[in-house]
């Protein structure tokens, strides 16, 4: 009952325990042939059956956000370690991290299989199984597999050891970038004394973006460069490069942060300064954002924030005026 997202700290763990409030499919594969040293007594069914109605009891309070509800199916030591090695230890520290993630990613969307449930003693059992979790406002569906410890403690079977397990080869640049789909496409920014125009599309098979710009004073370019973005499988982030015609470049991390997307970058200018500065980008809608640079520091000294810009989609161009370019 576990589903790992690329989130850190308690968050993560949050995430791993992902039951979707919108949709959520619980699904199972027959349990292993019972042998020798497993008899199929009906006290066994009986012990399965409660430990799938727990995985049930927490799917009902993850999807009415009850992170109490959610904990109490914990032991009070219990222990979770994620696919990245990080322990999170009791079931205080889950009820906080559930409390915190329902907070902050309503309707989550999960898929699970389980696909053994083990007995190893009458009172200690293994299941085995995967998810797909989906995060409902970037649409990114991340797989993993997960081995979870039951214990039967007076009566009851409670949760005593999650552990995550990333899928071999598993490869997320593709479904990643989905979060910066609604930067495809051209745009243009038109001030007083400048143009400039932006345009964004999938390269490589959709693992990278690629974004190219061009500033235009007095219908003359000035500068031009270009900013490749990709998911970053080493740290579990959006990162971007950058160059320009002049010969400067960057790079940096792209995040989240409510309405807002945030890349830091830092890099070295035309002329060997060190640079770095914030970008602030704002998604308005299907036509419009907005950008904003803060935090810009060249040679170490602080530069001023900049306007917030807003920036438009350019419209198609009119078909008479493609006919008269390719004549």
């Amino acid at each position: 009952m576990y589903a790992p997202v690329f989130l850190s700290g308690t968050v993560l763990f949050a995430a791993v325990l992902c039951f979707g409030a919108e949709e959520t499919k619980l699904t199972s594969r027959p349990t292993e042939k019972t042998t020798a040293s497993q008899p199929a007594t009906d006290q066994r069914l009986d012990d399965e059956a409660a430990i799938r109605q727990a995985d049930a009891s927490f799917l009902k309070a993850y999807i009415q956000g009850d992170a109490e509800s959610a904990a109490a199916l914990f032991t009070p030591d219990a222990e979770y370690v994620d696919e990245l090695g990080n322990v999170f230890q009791g079931r205080a520290a889950i009820e906080e991290s559930l409390a915190a993630f329902f907070a902050k990613n309503p309707g989550c969307k999960l898929e699970m299989n389980i696909d053994t449930i083990r007995f190893i003693s009458s009172g200690v059992a293994v299941e085995d199984g995967s998810t797909r979790v989906t995060l409902p406002e970037s649409e990114v569906a991340v797989d993993s597999r997960y081995t979870t410890v039951y214990v039967k403690t007076d009566g009851k079977w409670l949760v005593a050891s999650v552990r995550d397990h990333a899928p071999r080869n598993r490869r997320e640049h593709h479904a990643q970038l989905q979060q910066l789909q609604w930067l495809v496409g051209d745009w243009v920014d038109e001030g007083d004394d400048s143009i400039v125009t932006f345009s964004c599309q999938p390269a490589d098979h959709g693992n990278f973006l690629l974004r190219t710009f061009t500033i235009r004073t007095a219908g003359h370019a000035v500068m031009s460069g270009t900013q490749r973005i990709g998911w970053d499988p080493l740290t579990s982030k959006l990162r971007t490069w950058i160059f320009d015609s002049e010969g400067a470049y960057g790079e940096g991390l792209w995040h989240r942060d409510g309405e807002n997307w945030v890349l830091k970058t830092s890099g070295v200018t035309a002329d060997g300064q060190m640079a770095s500065s914030t970008s602030i980008y704002t998604f308005v809608n299907e036509h419009t954002m907005t950008w904003q640079s803060v935090d810009h520091e060249i040679a170490g000294v602080q530069q001023p924030d900049s306007e917030v810009v807003t920036i438009v989609r350019q419209a198609p161009a009119p078909a008479q005026a493609i006919v008269d370019d390719r004549q």
